[in-house]
């Protein structure tokens, strides 16, 4: 190529690239567009010319602030938007993105000295406390020995029991150093006796036997064994000495064969009938001996009125009785002798409003009573009646029905008692509540009218346990 066609394109180029920067111009172009050292343009954008070249990383835009930021924005205090969950900065800024965690890699025997670090602090500070405490008790035994280091007092020159024998006050090997004569001497020809004392009362009573120990079920059986056994080893020792004859065997027609097999039998028949004789004769001594043993009906009665007397004295028991109705005469005639069976004396008093039923004995009987009372008689049973009419006027009126099914029995008092207030178990009807007020004053149990009058089955204040 020639040098004027050169020229040309040089120039031709130059044209152009006049024309491109003037209308970069008339574009306002930010200030990253610019030209190199050759003048060739060099433009944040990437023509599309120019396919595959390389963009530049291009810068964020920062905001220009006009105006100024308020206080109210600034100070968290007064802003009412700020929330402190979201930071601990004083401005209400943008955050930065935080910056991720590195690996920390922990060296080996790292936690193994940070262990035996923990150890050995622990084991001084344990140390630390132990002589701490050894040293506060060594100063408490110091102080209790020093409170309770009592210097003994020294020993008198005279003991106080010698010093009413001697003159002086002091011991001297002196025949007239001793008090042992004279009005005011201690020694005299006389005697002082003590002062009797009486013996306790059930040492002073020698005619009386001791009581006895109370001994349970299984301790008498265990004592009567004991005793049967003793008896028999003395029997058998006394059969080997020689001093008694042995014992002939008893026979029951269950041994009699293996007890009589070394000996020769010439009549098993007439052995039979010896072996049954024997059985008959032992059974009829056992029956004799027990019908020896027993009691006539005089016995037993002296024996059960024994047994009541010293239950009685032992203590009295009363109880009264509240019935709604008592006006059926099975329940009449339950109540009245039972009462008289069990040795128990009081009354029975019925009213139109109720029926009072005071009992008095021993507290074994009263307790079986109750049981009566309170359990056993069912009160709301109407069950037909004795007839008890007498008159033919009353047997030609009809029977009277009465509904028994809100019938009840309550305990309303219970307690000791010094004395019987009765001589046996009356039944008293009293159509008015001052005649059977005024019937109760004369045995002094006035008192029980009121409080069954009084008394109210559903106060668990007022309601007692009937067997407790």
């Amino acid at each position: 190529m020639s040098q004027q066609n050169t020229d040309e394109i040089n120039a031709l180029i130059a044209k152009k690239r006049a024309e491109v920067l003037s209308r970069i111009a008339s574009l306002n172009l930010p200030s990253s567009t610019a030209t190199n050292g050759a003048g060739n343009v060099r433009s944040g954008t990437t023509s599309a010319a120019t396919p595959g070249a390389s963009r530049d990383p291009k810068e964020p835009e920062q905001l220009k602030v006009e105006h100024d930021i308020p206080s109210s924005f600034t100070d968290t205090s007064k802003n009412p938007y700020f929330d402190p969950t979201l930071g601990n900065r004083r401005t209400a800024g943008p955050q930065t993105r935080r910056r991720g965690k590195q690996f920390n890699f922990v060296q080996p025997g790292k936690i193994v000295a940070l262990a035996e670090k923990r150890r050995a602090e622990a084991r001084l500070e344990q140390l630390k406390q132990e002589i701490a405490e050894r040293a506060r008790k060594a100063k408490l035994e110091d102080e209790v020995l020093d409170a309770t280091a009592l210097q003994l007092p020294e020993p008198p020159e005279v003991e106080w029991w010698d010093a009413p024998f001697l003159v002086e006050n002091e011991y001297k090997l002196d025949e007239h150093n001793l008090k042992l004569q004279g009005p005011d001497s201690l020694v005299t020809l006389y005697v002082q006796h003590p002062v009797p004392i009486e013996p306790p009362l059930p040492i002073r009573n020698m005619g009386e036997a001791p009581s006895q120990l109370v001994l349970t079920r299984q301790e008498r059986k265990k004592i009567r064994r004991q005793r049967r056994l003793e008896e028999q080893r003395e029997r058998r020792e006394k059969t080997m000495l020689g001093l008694l004859p042995p014992e002939e065997p008893k026979l029951r027609m269950s041994n009699f064969m293996r007890i009589m097999a070394n000996q020769s039998v010439p009549d098993p028949t007439r052995l039979e009938a010896e072996v049954r004789r024997q059985v008959n004769a032992r059974l009829a001594k056992h029956e004799a001996d027990n019908q020896a043993r027993k009691l006539t009906k005089e016995q037993r009665h002296e024996k059960d009125m024994a047994k009541l007397e010293a239950s009685e004295q032992r203590g009295l028991v009363s109880a009264v009785f509240r019935i709604t109705k008592l006006s059926h005469p099975q329940h009449r005639y339950k109540v009245s002798v039972n009462a008289s069976q069990m040795h128990l004396t009081g009354a029975a008093l019925s009213s139109p409003q109720m029926a009072l039923v005071i009992v008095e004995g021993s507290a074994q009987n009263v307790k079986a009573y109750k049981k009566l009372m309170l359990r056993r008689i069912d009160w709301t049973a109407s069950l037909p009646g004795m007839d008890v009419r007498t008159s033919e006027k009353d047997q030609t009126q009809p029977d009277e029905e009465i509904d028994y099914s809100d019938n009840a029995c309550h305990l309303i008092w219970q307690g000791d008692i010094t004395e019987r207030r009765f001589s046996q178990f009356k039944q008293r009807t009293c159509p008015t509540e001052s005649q059977a007020k005024r019937w109760l004053a004369g045995a002094g149990c006035e008192p029980f009218w009121q409080l069954a009058m009084q008394y109210d089955p559903n106060d668990s204040i007022t309601t007692l346990d009937p067997f407790a």
